[in-house]
């Protein structure tokens, strides 16, 4: 089964969607685990942002900008991006990192499809 037909990665990405990102983390963790070849980097750029959005939200700030900080190197890594705008996803989860070291309200993205 592709990564992005699996239940449980669509269930993460809905979940983090709709804010909940340590419930969305615990499905992005499971899925890591599971992964094969590419998929385990892939998987991590959600886990990493999810975890570092809800370190974030309960005041942790170094954690939350190092875990987003990581997410966004994954990023910068992966060569197929297997339709997601990671692109998008990475420029604004830069932007909610740097509110974060500025003691600001960040406003977090949601995961998307690349346009067509």
């Amino acid at each position: 089964m592709e990564l992005k037909d699996d239940p449980r990665f669509l269930r993460g990405i809905a979940l983090f969607n709709d804010g909940d990102y340590l419930e969305a983390s615990d499905f992005f963790e499971e899925l890591f685990f599971e992964g094969v070849r590419d998929e385990p980097d892939f998987i991590r750029i959600f886990l990493q942002f999810s975890v570092g959005i809800f370190h974030a939200q309960t005041g942790q700030w170094r954690p939350a900008v190092e875990r987003i900080e990581e997410g966004l190197r994954l990023v910068a890594s992966i060569r197929d991006d297997r339709g997601f705008d990671l692109v998008s996803l990475a420029a604004s989860m830069k932007a909610g990192s740097n509110a974060v070291r500025e003691k600001r309200n960040a406003l977090w993205p949601q995961i998307a499809f690349r346009a067509r």
